[in-house]
């Protein structure tokens, strides 16, 4: 026998009940399938670099119709952009797609948070910042400000190791460190000519001596032999950083950064070091 109501009689309650409650599982299902389509167009565009639509659905599989409206929700939102010169669809944002890796034991839960303060410093002075964190021997850039800067600015790569004393988060780290812990450092990276001293042909007392420098000026900067990391030859920036603090140890480190040719580090931090400070203060308290 049918339970549907035949036609000209009145529906009831738990019949609409019943229709309202399958319509609002139909439509959280097509959310969240719309939202994971979404999410695997920024993974290929992160992977990528750029695409056509033909290169979205072959490396998706995803309808190039369903596509196209993904893309224009996500360009309205300024997090796809499509450029003028090659027509390509590009990501404005910046995942961690290059490798998969757990999440670091004093990862912050509060990023979001944490990220906030270094926004509103790049909407202070105008260029980007990095928020890099200590981890093991080396510094891992957990997130960055570049895609809001106004100047143009080489792209960063979340999740990207850098060199612990080579690049000035590491060395505003390693300033605020004792000598013995310093040694730790560069006694388990002696000899690697990736993450050790070794890289730059320099000696602990060569890199004590420069700490002392930086411990005067108040701020890390890179060393001069490294000039952009380990998957480029050079950049074309300058840096200056300060440490961030967690329980009263060095948890990572803020940049300000730059194009090289545009001013000196020391004329640079005369105007901008305030700035940083500030903002890396708000941060050491937020971690805690």
């Amino acid at each position: 026998m049918s339970t549907v109501p035949s036609s000209g009689t009145l529906f009831s309650a738990d019949y609409l009940n019943l229709i309202e409650f399958l319509a609002k599982m139909k439509m959280a299902e097509l959310k969240n399938r719309s939202l994971d389509r979404g999410i695997t167009i920024l993974e290929v565009l992160a992977a990528l670099g750029a695409c056509t639509l033909a290169e979205l659905h072959k490396n998706s599989k995803i309808p190039k119709s369903t596509i196209r409206r993904l893309l224009g929700t996500l360009i309205a939102r300024h997090i796809v952009r499509r450029s003028v010169s090659d027509k390509k669809y590009r990501i404005n944002i910046v995942l961690p797609v290059h490798e998969r890796t757990y999440i670091p034991e004093n990862f912050p839960i509060n990023i979001d948070a944490i990220m906030t303060d270094a926004m509103e410093l790049t909407k202070e002075v105008g260029w980007p910042s990095d928020i890099n964190m200590l981890q093991d021997n080396h510094m891992t850039i957990i997130d960055s400000t570049r895609p809001m800067s106004p100047f143009k600015i080489f792209p960063g790569m979340i999740n990207r190791k850098i060199n612990l004393f080579g690049s000035a988060t590491g060395i505003a780290c390693l300033a605020t460190m004792n000598d013995d812990e310093i040694v730790k450092y560069h006694e388990r990276t002696k000899g690697d000519q990736i993450w050790g001293l070794a890289r730059f042909d320099l000696t602990l007392d060569h890199l004590l001596a420069r700490l002392n420098f930086n411990r005067e000026c108040g701020y890390g900067t890179r060393l001069i032999e490294y000039t952009g990391g380990e998957t480029i030859l050079d950049d074309g920036l300058a840096v200056i950083a300060v440490p961030l603090i967690k329980d009263k140890k060095p948890w990572g480190g803020l940049t300000l950064l730059w194009t090289r040719s545009h001013r000196e580090h020391q004329d640079f931090a005369e105007e901008f070091l305030p700035s940083l400070r500030r903002a890396a203060k708000k941060i050491s308290a937020k971690l805690g």
